[in-house]
């Protein structure tokens, strides 16, 4: 028997935690999706639910010395309508499926979905963003970069639930890009995300992150600090695309073969690398 819990305020629901092993309902656009069986038919769960999306002390956005505190259960919506979220958040969100979906949809469910096509994790990555892991034990954070570490993959204990996500703002100019099969509501073929901080045109911050070409989002730190205090005009294009050409290793699906998705990739690197050389990022 499938049990369904929806608890009163959090402390229910970690005590519920402690005794069960549950699938984690907050906006339910991803798991929704995944426990589908056809038109018709109700989702079919192998194990217990527990639904969080009406925790009250889960939704909210704040900001503190530490960085943005973003609740749980917070929507994409009052993200993207909040003047506290850094523009690049808010650029990603703008592009991740329908205004319904970004109704219900949470930060914190893209990221426990784990999925190498998550929008998000591409600016959490880059922006070493945390999230904030409760139970009835108490509360442990991690990066996000450490969080996910593969397909459908995070380093969540049974008993605990995703609860913050901290953003950590820094002083970048970023070049995106989502490469999909149309304007909305597609699935990423291909995410890049460059950010960068030029000084009378030496290099004081160089990231790089690539979403849905690996079996996590991509980002490298050795190479990132490998540019850092060069002058702009030191950068050579062709190094910078053979140092991430082998950590970019899609896959072929329905969305799109392998060979399309490494080029796409390349392409939005050197174009960012180009904008750098050419005086700075303007977006």
């Amino acid at each position: 028997m499938i049990n369904h819990f929806v608890p009163k305020n959090l402390k229910e629901a970690l005590t519920i935690l402690n005794k069960h092993d549950c699938y984690i309902m907050n906006g339910g656009t991803d798991l929704m999706v995944q426990k589908h069986v056809s038109t018709g038919l109700l989702p079919k769960f192998d194990k217990d639910v527990l639904y969080i999306n009406n925790l009250k002390e889960l939704d909210y956005i704040k900001k503190d010395e530490e960085g943005i505190h973003i609740g749980a259960s917070t929507r994409y919506v009052e993200i993207e309508n909040s003047p506290l979220i850094p523009n690049i958040y808010k650029r990603v969100i703008k592009e991740i499926a329908s205004p319904n979906i970004r109704n219900m949809a949470t930060i914190s469910g893209n990221i426990a979905n784990a999925s190498p096509a998550g929008d998000t994790l591409v600016p959490l990555v880059l922006n070493d963003a945390e999230v904030v892991l409760t139970s009835a034990n108490g509360e442990r954070k991690m990066k996000v970069d450490e969080f996910v570490y593969g397909v459908r993959k995070i380093h969540r204990e049974k008993n605990e639930l995703i609860s913050e996500i901290v953003l950590k703002p820094q002083e970048l100019s970023y070049f995106y890009r989502k490469v999909g099969s149309r304007k909305a509501e597609s699935i990423t073929k291909v995410s890049f995300l460059g950010g960068v901080k030029i000084e009378n045109k030496v290099i004081k911050d160089f990231r790089v992150s690539f979403g849905s070409v690996a079996i996590k989002t991509v980002r490298n730190r050795e190479i990132e600090n490998k540019y850092i205090g060069r002058n702009i005009n030191e950068l050579d294009i062709n190094e910078v695309i053979n140092d991430y050409a082998p950590l970019v290793t899609p896959i072929t699906d329905q969305r799109s073969n392998k060979e399309y998705r490494h080029k796409v990739a390349m392409n939005l690197l050197k174009k960012f690398v180009m904008d750098i050389k050419e005086g700075g990022i303007n977006e």
